[in-house]
């Protein structure tokens, strides 16, 4: 690559939203270079290749209403997409119960008393939010209570999220529960638990009934991995053009100059661009370039993302269970969820094999992120053989994967440090996308959906856009 070789796109990260960017516009004859610091493409959309295993960051499923997005990444050449119909429960009580919960099911799962109590609490709410004026919904508790009442709050909700975030829900902000539970209400609950009383279905009152969760969504997933999706975006990408480098670290972004600066295979390269997209964690863009503002560094310091810890166990069984994901809210237990790979592709495990991903969430000062591999793989094998998942005659192995940056935190102010932030960071000639670059959380389909919007939009012309414009809607995961 020539000094000061000259771009119309330069595209920091090599995500889905990244890569998504680049196929569209290198489809329309723009030259686009794509800096991934990794030595694979992908971001969390990407898999580890262990002694025959094929292994995601947990769960990677691609869904989305968006039936032209569906049909173009299944098209994508050499990528073999195949249909799910999503199962997955939690662990309560000591059973696996249905997840996303059904209410009747929950109900019957608890003590008698605490059940009576919740149910007797979320119709009083019922009555109350007719009685009551609507007041503001702060935070993720306020939320929650608003719709389901406290006692269900209790169960249902405070457990399980304050496990996740290391916070309590009423310190997070209500747009994550409009995330987790778009488009949720009282109506469609209510409809739901009446629609199977009248048809006389009565199978989730059954505690051990072992068919598909309430939500039965279906979802697309490649043979050997989500890292097959990523490789067919970026292929699609390289087709038409564009040029993607992997091991490139970024040292330094001049926006008066509209120069990058990175090192590839042991060489300093500078390019020049017309536009660049930041795809990176929004700390580590503005370390990069050289404009500084103590308003936004403030800013900064208050915007946290949480990393992620992933242990690796690998059985000799052909199958632990049949569900795609199982929850597990209880805090005496290390790990939030667990995934088995080979109900996904039979083709991620060797034969007669599996191997299940358990993932524990941890900001940088937690005790799980300092705690040592052995001992990670030591709590998560006996704490799945305690609730009955695993049998620790069937471990064969243990492997640990950790990831900076994979949830963005909302607490109750971010939007307004997010906002100063974008504002400083985007100008005519630089412009931010994905996950960690906006701060959003995204499922993967979000990703790429933004991507191919932002490159539609700045092909047409479109000074306006920014993090700001995005349409796309993040959908319940």
């Amino acid at each position: 690559m020539a000094e000061r070789e000259a771009f119309d796109y330069v595209v920091l990260g090599g995500g889905v939203s990244g890569l998504g960017f680049a196929k569209r516009v290198s489809e329309h004859g723009k030259s686009v270079l794509v800096l991934e610091k990794e030595k694979v493409i992908g971001g969390l959309s990407r898999s580890l290749h262990h002694k025959g295993f094929f292994l995601d960051f947990c769960a990677h499923r691609f869904h989305t209403k968006n039936k032209a997005l569906l049909d173009e990444i299944c098209a994508l050449p050499g990528l073999d997409m195949k249909r799910h119909i999503k199962k997955s429960r939690i662990y309560m009580f000591g059973k696996y119960l249905k997840y996303p919960f059904e209410i009747q099911n929950l109900l019957r799962a608890m003590p008698i008393t605490q059940s009576f109590l919740s149910g007797i609490s979320f119709f009083q709410n019922l009555l109350l939010k007719q009685l009551r004026p609507t007041r503001d919904l702060r935070s993720y508790k306020d939320w929650f209570v608003h719709l389901y009442g406290n006692r269900l709050y209790e169960v249902m909700c405070r457990p399980y999220t304050s496990k996740i975030w290391h916070r309590d829900p009423s310190e997070i902000s209500a747009d994550w529960a409009d995330q987790r539970f778009q488009g949720e209400n009282l109506s469609k609950l209510l409809t739901r638990v009446i629609k199977k009383i009248l048809k006389f279905d009565f199978s989730s009152y059954n505690l051990e009934d072992d068919s598909l969760a309430p939500d039965g969504g279906a979802f697309y997933y490649p043979l050997r991995g989500i890292q097959e999706m990523s490789d067919a975006l970026a292929h699609a990408a390289e087709t038409k053009g564009a040029r993607i480098l992997t091991s490139a670290i970024i040292t330094n972004v001049n926006t008066k100059e509209h120069t990058i600066t990175f090192e590839h295979e042991g060489v300093a390269r500078t390019v020049s661009y017309d536009q660049l997209i930041s795809t990176i964690p929004l700390h580590a863009y503005y370390a990069l370039q050289e404009r500084r503002n103590a308003g936004v560094e403030k800013h900064l310091a208050g915007l946290t993302y949480m990393d992620i810890i992933f242990v690796y166990l690998f059985l000799d069984v052909p199958q632990v269970s049949n569900d795609h994901w199982l929850y597990f809210p209880d805090e005496n237990i290390i790990f939030n969820r667990a995934v088995e790979f080979s109900n996904w592709s039979p083709e991620m495990c060797p034969p007669g094999k599996t191997s299940v991903c358990f993932d524990i969430t941890a900001f940088p000062d937690s005790p799980e992120w300092k705690m040592s591999d052995a001992v990670l793989i030591e709590r998560t094998i006996a704490d799945a053989v305690r609730v009955g998942y695993v049998k620790k005659e069937h471990v064969e192995e243990g492997l640990v994967f950790r990831v900076t940056h994979a949830y963005p935190f909302y607490d109750l102010d971010y939007k307004a440090k997010l906002d100063g932030i974008i504002r400083f960071l985007e100008t005519k000639h630089e412009r931010l996308l994905g996950r960690t670059g906006i701060f959003r959380y995204n499922n993967s389909d979000n990703s790429i959906e933004m991507g191919f919007e932002l490159a539609e939009k700045m092909l047409a012309g479109d000074a306006d856009v920014s993090a700001h414009t995005y349409t796309v809607k993040e959908v319940s995961y």
